[in-house]
């Protein structure tokens, strides 16, 4: 008897998403992330704190917003208090609406896909391509009469082709939120398409704790954001609101972190460049694992560096090398499970197979931007030893 579809995602995804995350052992433990803060942060907050502007003004936010879109190449940047509500933000900015479809990458964060959501409309999933970027021409088959957007999410820090998207036709917004420092065929990516969303939470290269950005080069559109996150206030006179606004304002305390942190930003974006530039000097040779791929078209900043592992070829499975890893201190993550097999998403079984393998295969390594030689030497070392015990 044929499995029903709730049936057959279950049975299914037993082989692709990870189980329980492994438990670390040992007391000297290198994390998969930590921010990375330096003595500027504390006087910046301080400062914020002592000037009593603790809320959403204060000197800071003006400050990180400018520094911020000159490093991503925009005109404009509004601060908010997540990635999340940069997405949501743009989607309201431009008014999306109940019934639009906007094409959407199925292996993502579920934010990308939640911001959608948020505005009634439908998001449509496609694979990914070698790049574990979203395929264009599986975008190009996804428009319909419907397809008011195109949402492309420069995955892991690695700038989708975009060109090829934005020759589509349709208005793009991007979600940059893992790209801080990425290029486009040399060029800075932060004001291309309408708006370019970014995070600035605790694992990302620049972070203020929570926090985000909502980058653009239209004026209009960067006003009209800049209402809408304070609650749309209206000019004419206080408390009044003649539409819908969020109260997604960034803190003025979050801002000090985030200039400290703008101010440093070269550094942090080299450093996780020099992160993956260690990993494939020190693991590209062991059998079975896949390193990332960069497209002729990118500067990858690698905000977070991944492996496949062909359990077939190394002799033990993603999940098994990550609990060998864990049980001698070293904390990994596995790569996204795609959206398309999320239960609050899933409509039916449908083939992703990019996606499905890089959910299969796919983990983090320590990849934080204080990673230290020996810590480079200790994961690489441990990595070759899993694969000389298992053969």
């Amino acid at each position: 008897m044929p499995l029903n579809d709730r049936e057959y995602q279950e049975a299914f995804l037993g082989e692709i998403i990870p189980g329980q995350e492994p438990k670390l052992v040992g007391d000297n433990i290198i994390p998969v992330c930590e921010p990375d803060i330096d003595p500027k942060v504390k006087e910046y907050v301080n400062e914020a704190i002592d000037s009593t502007w603790i809320s959403s003004r204060g000197k800071y936010i003006g400050l990180f917003e400018q520094e911020f879109a000159e490093k991503v190449g925009a005109k404009y940047a509004v601060a908010v208090n997540s990635g999340t509500s940069a997405l949501h933000l743009a989607m309201a900015a431009i008014d999306l609406r109940h019934g639009d479809e906007v094409i959407v990458p199925t292996f993502t964060m579920i934010s990308t896909a939640y911001a959608v959501s948020y505005m009634g409309a439908t998001p449509i999933f496609v694979d990914c391509d070698e790049y574990y970027q979203m395929d264009v021409e599986e975008v190009k088959k996804a428009i319909t009469s419907k397809t008011k957007l195109i949402l492309p999410v420069h995955i892991y820090g690695h700038p989708v082709d975009m060109d090829a998207i934005e020759a589509l036709g349709i208005p793009v917004i991007y979600d940059a939120c893992e790209a801080h420092g990425a290029l486009y065929k040399g060029e800075k990516i932060g004001g291309r398409g309408l708006a370019s969303c970014y995070s600035f939470y605790a694992n990302k290269i620049l972070t203020t704790g929570e926090g985000g950005m909502f980058a653009t080069n239209d004026e209009q559109l960067a006003k009209q954001a800049r209402n809408m996150k304070d609650v749309s206030f209206s000019t004419e006179r206080h408390f009044w609101h003649k539409k819908i606004g969020f109260n997604y304002r960034m803190t003025n305390i979050c801002a000090a972190i985030g200039y400290a942190q703008v101010q440093r930003f070269d550094e942090l974006v080299a450093a996780h460049i020099f992160n993956a530039e260690e990993y494939i000097y020190n693991l590209k040779d062991v059998p079975g694992l896949t390193m990332p791929k960069v497209a002729p078209w990118a500067d990858h900043v690698f905000w977070m560096f991944g492996i496949e592992v062909d359990a077939d070829e190394f002799g033990m499975s993603r999940d098994e090398l990550r609990t060998y890893l864990a049980d001698r201190g070293i904390e990994t993550r596995t790569f996204f499970v795609p959206m398309h097999l999320q239960p609050y998403y899933y409509q039916g079984r449908r083939v992703m197979p990019n996606a499905e393998r890089l959910s299969e295969r796919g983990m983090y390594l320590p990849s934080s931007s204080k990673l230290t030689i020996e810590q480079h030497e200790r994961v690489c070392s441990t990595i070759k030893k899993a694969y000389d015990e298992f053969h």
